[in-house]
């Protein structure tokens, strides 16, 4: 890339954006501050952003791309980190054989310019524009292309695991793709795949679309993050305390408390100090022991108990397909029976024997 350089104060003057007395002032702030001669301009608001941006493309003898006539390449961007895009200002234009050609709002990055060029191994061809604009043209072009996706993923999903035991959803989020699982009563099962990249923060917006509260853990390893969501189920009736419930979503009686998790779409929910073992479990406001007070769910029950409320759906091998998939099931591997009703455990234990 060849630059003509000019000094920024200069061409700021010349095409008539600062005076003088600007110069000075933006001068002297950028001595005490230690920054750019352009931050210290729009910090005096004697220029926009905008501008510096535009002079730079005059100063470096580079290309100023005027971003809200740029239609994304929806290709191209999959290639990159919808974050490490949003955060740098980058909007990848298009490729050949042997460039790639980008819109970045700070043409001195040289950190983001040089991981493009090692991600792609291609010369990057660098023009600049409004960096609050590239930011809000990929947040729309996100928005509008991947979230729906994602809400169509969970909401089919919702669909085919009500009435099952499963109620929990797994949410492994890499680079270039969305992994969405299930689990409940011991079974975990990959069930979906979305191409592209999700935040944290889009799985929330997609099950907030389809009103869906719930509870959430999440973690990291290896720059992925895995996202366990526990759809709530409010409302629902406990005839009597313990209980175990085994179906789709956790159970939300009325004057319960939830345990060790962010709650997020539903009210009068808050975390307890001391979460109790055998987490997911749920413990009521009333005092009294915590056994004789809780709800858990199927996998976290207690191995031996006298009578208890149980209400589940008891999985058991698709008969039609062994449990590789096929519509009767699904495409779960699993039906399910629905048992329900007062229970010792040697009793329930008989009665998934049967199932």
């Amino acid at each position: 890339m060849s630059m003509k350089w000019t000094d920024l104060g200069t061409l700021l003057l010349q095409y008539g954006l600062i005076s003088s007395e600007d110069l000075k002032e933006g001068l002297a702030l950028q001595k005490g501050s230690r920054c750019r001669l352009g931050e210290a301009l729009v910090k005096l608001n004697k220029v926009t952003m905008e501008d510096i941006d535009w002079i730079l493309s005059k100063q470096l003898d580079i290309p100023f791309v005027i971003v809200e006539d740029v239609t994304p390449n929806l290709d191209l961007l999959d290639k990159f980190k919808k974050d490490f895009l949003i955060h740098n200002k980058v909007l990848p234009l298009y490729e050949t054989d042997d460039h790639i050609s980008i819109v970045i709002e700070d043409p001195f990055n040289d950190t983001a310019i040089d991981l493009i060029e090692k991600n792609v191994e291609k010369e990057v061809s660098i023009s600049t524009g409004s960096g609050s604009r590239i930011a809000e043209l990929l947040k729309r072009t996100y928005n509008k292309v991947g979230l729906p996706i994602l809400v169509e993923a969970i909401s089919d999903i919702t669909e085919r695991i009500k009435e099952t035991s499963f109620y929990r959803m797994d949410f492994f989020l890499a680079e270039n793709v969305c992994e969405i699982g299930i689990f409940g009563f011991g079974i975990r099962k990959d069930i979906h795949t979305v191409k592209g990249h999700f935040s944290s923060d889009d799985v929330f917006k997609a099950l907030g679309n389809l009103a869906i509260p719930f509870l959430y853990e999440q973690s990291f390893s290896n720059g992925s993050k895995f996202l366990a969501v526990y759809p709530l189920v409010q409302g629902a009736e406990v005839i009597s305390y313990p209980a175990i419930i085994g179906e789709y979503g956790l159970c939300n009686p009325e004057s319960t408390a939830f345990t060790d998790a962010h709650v997020y779409g539903a009210h009068h929910i808050f975390p307890l100090k001391h979460p109790m073992a055998g987490y997911p479990c749920f413990v009521t406001k009333k005092t009294g022991h915590g056994y004789n007070k809780s709800i858990y769910t199927v996998d976290a029950a207690p191995e031996v108990f006298k009578e208890c409320y149980v209400r589940l759906y008891a999985p058991s091998t698709c008969s039609s397909c062994g449990g590789t998939g096929c519509i009767e099931c699904k495409e779960l591997g699993y039906k399910f029976t629905h048992i329900e009703g007062m229970f010792s455990s040697d009793e329930l234990n008989e009665k998934l024997k049967e199932s």
